[in-house]
This record gives structure tokens, sequence and C-alpha cells, in this order.
């Protein structure tokens, strides 16, 4: 029998693409949500302006901070884009002061046991509409494309320095960097803008995060099913998505070379719920017969996310006596 596995061992098998005793949950990765050390975006509970003058509101409805659509847009037109934008001095900030606002959290975690993972925030697609708004930047993804190119490709090497400065003074084991490129019915752009703009620079960020000694692992919500057997061309090694994908399908088609850090389809069970349709018993058989499905070999970890209500409540708690039951058998 081998021996159990611990919450690092087990992580970082699973961003290698290697079995594990159990599968990883959550509870198996530490993750610093809102560096404090850098301000790519105001602290999650706050509202405030970013490093780039964009101003962040606080929405309520859905507990988390977003671009306010009423605010003036630091950039009117993509082509003027080098003219305007200032992009923040990374080497003339104070690093060694801004790290002490995470110190107690660093000096508390437990490499040797546990996995760190850390966001890295606002990736190009996030950071353009932030800029100029959400309709400008995909009315610029067509008619400028040669302007945006350049100016991801600028964003780019400005966010490869950042990352040098993230391992120095985090030194995380995987980075997890958002870049959202869907809806719950598809992509925001063609999969063809993708390839043309993004998919390049996506692999500047992956190879250097690998020469840094780090995981990369992508971050984007949405229907993009398209792209996602793509992933492991640039070397990406994990993706955190939403199982309104078709996860078994991706999985096949990626054939062992991308781990699935995704979050279980909440809203079904809590509609379900909140209707009346469906009980405790009900939930656990759906979220078990969708765990035997998205888990089978391995590759695949659930992700929550703060949603409430007795049905979050019972599907978590079923996930997780899955979790820990479900692996055992092809492990031994």
């Amino acid at each position: 029998m081998k021996h159990p596995m611990n919450a690092k061992e087990r992580a970082m098998n699973f961003y290698h693409h290697l079995p594990t005793d159990e599968v990883p949950t959550d509870k198996d990765i530490v993750v610093l949500f809102d560096p404090a050390a850098y301000e790519e975006r105001p602290p999650f509970v706050q509202a405030g302006i970013d490093w780039w003058g964009v101003e962040w509101i606080r929405e309520e409805a859905v507990s988390a901070i977003c671009p306010n659509p009423l605010a003036e847009r630091v950039l009117d037109d993509i082509e003027d884009w080098k003219e305007v934008l200032k992009f923040p001095d990374l080497d003339a900030w104070d690093w060694d002061e801004k790290i002490k606002r995470d110190q107690e959290f660093l000096d508390n975690l437990d490499r040797e046991n546990s996995c760190f993972c850390m966001m890295f925030l606002n990736g190009p697609f996030e950071r353009l509409h932030m800029l100029m708004g959400f309709e400008e930047a995909l009315i610029s993804l067509i008619t400028n494309p040669e302007d945006v190119k350049e100016f991801t490709h600028e964003l780019v090497t400005w966010k490869l320095k950042l990352m040098d400065y993230v391992k120095k003074y985090y030194n995380p084991d995987i980075l997890m960097c958002h870049d959202d490129w869907g809806a719950q019915n598809g992509m925001f752009f063609s999969p063809e803008v993708w390839r043309d703009i993004y998919k390049p620079e996506i692999k500047r960020m992956v190879d250097h995060c690998h020469e840094l000694g780090m995981i990369y692992e992508h971050h984007s919500c949405g229907n993009i099913e398209a792209i996602v057997p793509e992933f492991p061309e640039i070397g990406i090694d994990a993706w955190q998505g939403q199982e309104i994908n078709n996860v078994p399908k991706l999985k096949e088609l990626t054939n062992g070379q991308l781990a699935f850090h995704v979050t279980p389809v909440y809203m079904e069970y809590e509609a379900a719920a909140e209707a009346g349709t469906i009980d405790e018993a009900g939930v656990r058989a759906k979220v078990a017969e969708r765990f035997h499905e998205t888990a089978k070999g391995f590759n695949y970890a659930p992700m929550f996310l703060p949603f409430g209500g007795w049905a979050s409540a019972a599907m978590k708690d079923e996930i997780f006596t899955l979790a820990k039951t479900e692996y055992q058998a092809e492990w031994d």
C-alpha cells in the first residue's frame, strides 16, 4: 500500500498530471487571493483606484468589486494607447515596505506540507476592457487588431517583470493567472481572435513562469470549450474554469496533459432547491453522478466559491466525502 499524501504532495501531483490518493480540493491549496504588496486592483472588499487609474466599486449583490462602468474611461481609443497609458514603474515601487502588509500571512505558511497558489490578476483582455470599457474593447479587437496586438505585447512584457517581483517576494508554488474569455453560452470573441492575439502572449507568460520555477494555472470563466484543448500546446499546467464546459470531453481531448480545477454547477442545484423541486438526497445524487463522470482518470480538483444555502452545503459535503474515497482503490 502506498503512503498517504500530505496536502502539498497531493496538490503538486495534481498540477503535474499524476495520480493522487484523494481528489485534491481547495483545502489542499493555500491561496493568497489579494496580495497587498501591489495594486493591480484594490483589495477585494474595498472600492478604490488601481495602479492604472481605473476606478473600482463594491457590488454588494455579488460580494465583489468591479470597474465602475459609469466612471470616465482611462483610454478612449486603442490607437492612442502609447500616448495615453502610463505603465506602473515596478522598479520604483517600494516592495520591501509594501510586502509587510502580507508578511504575517507569509510567515504562517507551512510550505513543506501545503501548496501555495497566488493570484496574478487582470490578464491582457481584462486589462484592455478595464481601461476602455467592454464594448469598446471588443470593437477594437475587430477594427484595430494590430494596435491591440502591440498593446497586449507591451502589457505582457510588463507583467513578466511583475512576475519576477512576485517570485522574489512571495515565491509561490503556483501562479494562477487570470483572463476571462467567455460568457455562459460561448466566448467573448472568436477562437481565431484568441489564437491570433492572445495565445502567443499567454505562451510567453507560461514560459517565463516555468523559467522562474513556478507552475502556471490559467483562470478563465465562461464557456471556452473551443480553445481549452489547445492549452497544453502552450504549456498551461492547469485550467481553473467552470463545469458549464464539458469537462469529461475536454479531459479526453487533452489526454492527461491538463489539470482541471473547476467549479461545480452551483446554480443548477441552488435553483432547484429554491424552486422546491429537489431535496438533499437529490442534490447529493446529482453531485455524485457528475463527480464520477468528471473526476474519472485523475487531473480533477473541484473549486469552491462562497455561495450559501443548504444545497451548496450539501454539495460541498458530498464532494469532500467523495474526494476522500473515490481514488483510494486506484491509488493503492
